[in-house]
């Protein structure tokens, strides 16, 4: 990967002590990207300066490293991290993905440069992430703008519009204009929040047609206490759920037999 103070690119990485995954997050960013980049910041929302042991040796003069302590969360980080950015653009990033193919930033750039509308680009495969895993996104009109093809990413769940943390490129402005993220409680709430208050000022977000990153963390998620008192909210509410439809569906088969005159 190449720096250039030239480049109008910084990228943000956050992190929470999950070295093993933050090291094949930036080997693999390293290896990938072609675009050249101005600056990375890395918040590192441990507090441990274990982190500086997995950034590669020829960022380091270009990186600034920043230690939460006490921790902050995730979208306290990302404002710590945001203000000091000083280019157009920002590729964000966190912690636990997978990087397999090059060419991404310059497509996303392509396409926020061409289609001021468009909030951000994903980087996920539909067909074998996205679909799977958030049945309420569906594909829309397709674009290609010089080779840079994506979709409209559309969504059924009124609560989830589009906007994530996930890794992918996004203008520093479009930030500016709702910051800071912290004032939500949790990453999840500032997702959900954040995608619809997007959607009102008109953007839209879109999914690359040629995916580029696979998402690897899933199994060490690092929980903020609030993120995990959903968590425990939602549990809860599927069980009730599934409580409550399997005894709509004994009493229904009860009703069946009585009006045979089985019982």
């Amino acid at each position: 990967m190449q720096f250039s103070t030239e480049s109008d690119v910084t990228l943000v990485v956050t992190s929470c002590g999950r070295f093993e995954h933050l090291c094949k997050t930036l080997e693999s960013f390293d290896r990938y990207n072609t675009a050249p980049l101005k600056a990375v910041v890395v918040v590192e929302d441990s507090g441990s300066d274990a982190v500086h042991k997995v950034i590669p040796a020829h960022w380091e003069p270009h990186t600034t490293v920043l230690l939460n302590q006490p921790r902050l969360g995730q979208l306290a980080a990302i404002d710590r991290a945001y203000s000091l950015v000083d280019t157009a653009y920002v590729f964000h990033c966190e912690d636990d993905w997978e990087f397999y193919r090059p060419g991404f930033v310059e497509q996303s750039r392509k396409i926020l440069d061409g289609f001021p509308q468009v909030l951000q680009v994903w980087l996920r495969s539909f067909a074998h992430d996205v679909r799977v895993n958030y049945p309420f996104h569906t594909l829309g009109d397709r674009l290609d703008l010089d080779g840079a093809a994506c979709y409209y990413l559309l969504s059924s769940e009124p609560a989830w519009r589009g906007f994530s943390f996930n890794p992918g490129l996004r203008r520093l402005h479009d930030y500016k204009t709702v910051s800071p993220v912290a004032r939500f409680a949790s990453s999840a709430e500032g997702e959900s929040r954040l995608s619809q208050e997007f959607e009102a000022q008109g953007y839209a977000t879109v999914i690359l047609e040629s995916d580029a990153v696979l998402h690897t963390g899933d199994d060490a998620h690092v929980w903020a206490d609030s993120d995990r008192q959903k968590q425990r909210k939602k549990r809860k509410r599927k069980i009730g759920r599934i409580a409550i439809g399997a005894s709509v569906l004994v009493l229904g088969m009860v009703a069946g037999y009585i009006a045979r005159g089985l019982i």
